[in-house]
């Protein structure tokens, strides 16, 4: 360091999504490095983007994910944002407590309450803090899904917006900006190339790898890629005198490279023995094997197709069956087991569609390239997309016959399929996004059901002896 030169350093994490595998050597790698700067009288901020939590993991969802926050806590970050995980997958109760024991602020700037139109209280827009002779204002923002969101009594407001609005209200008052966004790299772009006055933003949601950061216009863009396997560090170099940002420099470090913190190993095991006792409660008792099958109608799919019509009400109802893991053995079935089979954050969801549009839906759902397709995001925690379930229908097709004249036949509640009837339609929220089936993107009147999720629909199911009976009838018939 030159005379007269400052140094802040800003340790960050991303998109840990409850890889507990990880936080022993992600505390260590910081611990560390904090430890090691400090002593050389340079000043060190620790922040996490979000994700940092998945409920498809045993501790965070037995705990509610107060096991993350202790070891975001015992680990020593200083600042964190949300990410969708936080705040799309806790009932709304749970996400108002979710950091009730957090030692850091916590920085959200386009989620509002919907009752009361302000930032809850249990986060703040931003936050100015004085480091030495710098001044630095952090902004936080997450991914907006308006009309999820909307189900959990909160407004997703643009993130753009938000940014350019505070980043106009603080740019006088401060010497450096930095944004905490899980809004994902593209949308950073954009970002640094349409709001003036931004220093850094430290991303997150799409899981980008940017080894040295990324310049674009005068904002450094930094993203660790996923699941802790690396830890960001940027380093600013500013005038004492002037407080002018010198230089910028970015680089990502490998948690390989460090033993875990013991003091971090113990909270996770410590939480591990809580979860295994929370999760081990006993659902249901079978009284036979359940099978799935990811490349033909099975029982253990058409039980949560069942499930799925009933929830929502719906005249007839479509799921994938790679959403569930495993078939279920004959004997005890605890919550772990469920979350193990379906560990997924999707939720239930209503349309309404043509019948036209159900037969290419049913059509398409018969290509192999559709049943073994690997799909990864959107909440999906599977290999597969597998066979369509279905409930409420009856099919009738030739797997022989030329590829859009297969199905021979549906009906639906026992009436011929009607080309232009609309249709009440119970599916998933993964669906609505014409990822797979297309047609599921042109439904109307959608609904959400949050917070559930479709163990919450299977554990119904597996409760009632009835239902598990009827899962056993075909509705898929080959001619």
């Amino acid at each position: 360091m030159e005379k007269g030169e400052g140094i802040l350093h800003i340790l960050h994490t991303n998109d840990l999504h409850s890889h507990f595998e990880w936080m022993g050597r992600i505390a260590a790698g910081l611990k560390t490095m904090r430890l090691t700067l400090q002593e050389r009288e340079e000043t060190v901020v620790t922040v996490d983007l979000g994700d940092h939590m998945d409920r498809a993991h045993l501790k965070t969802e037995a705990s509610w994910g107060q096991a993350n926050i202790d070891v975001l806590n015992e680990t020593g970050y200083d600042l964190a944002t949300i990410g969708n995980n936080e705040g799309l997958t806790f009932p709304r109760i749970e996400f108002d407590q979710l950091y009730r024991n957090a030692a850091f602020p916590v920085i959200c700037a386009n989620l509002l309450d919907a009752k009361t139109k302000q930032i809850p209280p249990f986060l703040s827009p931003y936050i100015i803090q004085q480091y030495g002779d710098l001044t630095v204002g952090w902004i936080g923002v997450t991914a907006s899904f308006p009309s999820v969101y909307e189900l959990l009594g909160l407004t997703a407001l643009v993130p753009e917006e938000v940014v350019a609005k505070y980043v106009a209200a603080i740019r006088a008052r401060v010497d450096l900006i930095v944004i905490l966004s899980h809004i994902g790299y593209g949308r950073d772009v954009e970002m640094a190339r349409s709001i003036k006055g931004i220093d850094i933003i430290l991303g997150a949601h799409t899981h980008t790898y940017l080894a040295e950061g990324e310049r674009v216009e005068n904002t450094l863009i930094c993203q660790t890629g996923k699941f802790g396997q690396y830890i960001g560090h940027v380093t600013v170099t500013y005038d004492k005198q002037t407080r002018v940002i010198r230089k910028m420099h970015a680089n990502c470090l490998p948690t390989r490279l460090y033993k875990p913190d013991e003091k971090v190993e113990e909270v996770i095991e410590r939480h591990g023995e809580m979860a295994e006792s929370i999760m081990g409660e006993v659902i249901t008792s079978l009284k036979s094997d359940l099978p799935v099958s990811w490349e033909e109608e099975s029982p253990l799919s058409n039980l949560l197709a069942d499930g799925l019509r009933s929830w929502v009400d719906a005249e007839v109802s479509f799921v994938n069956s790679g959403t569930l893991l495993f078939s279920l053995r004959k004997g005890e079935v605890t919550r772990k087991d469920l979350l193990s089979l379906c560990p997924h954050p999707i939720n239930p969801c209503r349309m309404k569609l043509k019948g036209n549009q159900l037969l290419v839906i049913l059509e398409e759902a018969l290509d192999v390239s559709v049943i073994r397709r690997e799909v990864n995001g959107f909440g999906f925690r599977g290999k597969v997309i597998g066979w369509l379930s279905i409930d409420g229908a009856e099919v009738y097709y030739d797997r022989h016959a030329p590829i859009g004249q297969r199905i021979k036949r549906v009906e639906i509640q026992g009436v011929p399929l009607q080309a232009d009837r609309l249709y009440t339609v119970g599916t998933i929220d993964m669906f609505t996004f014409g990822i797979i089936f297309p047609m599921f993107k042109q439904g109307t009147e959608k609904q959400f059901y949050i917070p559930e999720f479709l163990r919450d629909v299977l554990r119904k199911q597996l409760q009632d002896e009835k239902e598990l009976q009827k899962s056993a009838r075909k509705r898929w018939h080959e001619i």
